[in-house]
């Protein structure tokens, strides 16, 4: 096990608070108990707590870990991100091409330009990669409105991912919606060879660290926002352009007379700046809204609420997978999936039994869900122990960096 080695370019990367660089890390750490030699490649972080600045080098859990250079705007601007993406990718194109790669390289979909790097770099010096797809673009970008389906840009974004998959090793989709929406735009490629290369590995909690609490443990985040003896909702992660926010601070509103309900509403993105506006313009003293938290207090947060809520938008099933979905399952908490019944986590929470479905854009819908389990404590409780039962037979960290440990060991013996 100590020969297979894996260079993973991502950029956010430990000490990061944002969802993709605490999930490679955790990803990271496992691989490297598993025997793996671990190097990342990351860029400066974008949300860190107070003016702690971590060095260009570090070693941590025998993890080496080099930053190249990169701007380092709030990524709550848009414009901002993108400059973040691009100084963050042309620096690793250069890192990459004057240095001997000898070992694989795992590469992930954002920022979306490093794919493309890496297929460059296939060609060029014959670097091999494995491509994981967190997010499939520009179909989200399209979907969001943000390019128009047909125009220039989505032409070249779609011709530059089928480059990158053809010279990929292999790649990675962290759903079945997914595969299905990749198999769909290669269908006119060799079949066989890209039924070879894709892999369907689940996203995954860190269940080590996150963990159901018994009833009655004291909680900092109950006391901190006065939720002591409250029914809880809630809502911890990106808070993107593609998730159904609205439908949720709608049904906050038709809520607001339930003196016991909470929402809470943990994390940073696009909608955030959105949702903070309709709760003072609603006046929903109902609602609590706040950052992200230390990572080794999430196990703290989660089980903080009664229900987690998740969302989608209605089109992105199979372009996005919230892998928050599985944090709280880890925590032993219920969730209401508020999206298409298509999509991966709706999938998951109806075979798992471990929560509900409801329609994106339907506030009415999930109001009653809401109530219903306000007033059935009975069926939450045995969700509850679904949902970690969920985790430790089938969504597992170590079930997935299992499955990693053997494609990594795959790519290792190519020539």
């Amino acid at each position: 096990m100590d020969s297979l080695k894996i260079l993973i370019l991502c950029q956010h990367f430990y000490p990061e608070l944002v969802s993709t660089g605490q999930t490679l890390t955790e990803l990271a750490e496992t691989l490297r108990d598993m025997g793996v030699d671990v190097e990342v490649c990351c860029g400066p972080p974008t949300i860190l707590r107070g003016s702690e600045k971590p060095p260009k080098d570090l070693t941590y859990h025998n993890i080496r870990i080099h930053r190249v250079w990169g701007t380092f705007f709030p990524k709550v601007s848009t414009m901002g991100k993108l400059v973040n993406q691009i100084t963050y990718a042309i620096s690793t194109f250069f890192y990459l091409l004057f240095r001997r790669v000898e070992r694989p390289v795992l590469v992930v979909t954002n920022p979306p330009f490093l794919g493309f790097i890496c297929a460059v770099l296939h060609k060029i010096k014959h670097l091999r990669f494995i491509y994981l797809i967190f997010d499939v673009y520009p179909d989200t970008a399209i979907n969001l409105g943000v390019l128009k389906e047909g125009g220039l840009i989505s032409n070249v974004w779609e011709r530059s991912n089928r480059f990158v998959l053809k010279n990929s090793d292999a790649f990675i989709v962290i759903g079945r919606c997914m595969a299905d929406r990749i198999r769909k735009k290669l269908c006119d490629l060799d079949v066989e060879e890209m039924r070879m290369k894709q892999h369907i590995i689940h996203v995954w909690a860190d269940d080590r660290n996150i963990q159901p609490l018994p009833e009655g443990t004291e909680n900092i985040y109950r006391k901190r926002w006065n939720l002591e003896g409250k029914f809880v909702l809630g809502y911890s992660g990106n808070m993107g352009r593609f998730h159904d926010m609205e439908t949720i601070a709608e049904a906050a509103r038709e809520l607001r007379e339930y003196e016991d309900i909470r929402f809470v509403f943990v994390g940073e993105g696009y909608k955030k700046k959105w949702l903070q506006t309709y709760v003072e313009t609603n006046r929903l003293t109902n609602c609590v809204i706040d950052t992200y938290v230390p990572r080794k207090d999430l196990s703290l947060l989660l089980n903080a609420f009664d229900i987690g809520l998740v969302s989608l938008l209605p089109g992105q099933e199979g372009l996005s997978v919230p892998s928050k979905t599985f944090g709280l399952l880890a925590a032993g908490v219920p969730v209401i999936a508020i999206m298409n019944p298509n999509a991966e986590i709706a999938m998951v929470v109806k075979e798992e039994s471990c929560g509900f479905v409801t329609p994106p854009g339907d506030s009415k819908a999930l109001k009653s869900i809401i109530l219903y389990c306000y007033t059935n404590r009975a069926t939450l409780k045995a969700m509850k122990t679904n949902a970690r039962k969920a985790i430790d037979e089938k969504y597992s960290l170590n079930k997935a960096a299992q499955a990693y440990v053997s494609l990594i060991s795959e790519i290792n013996n190519l020539k």
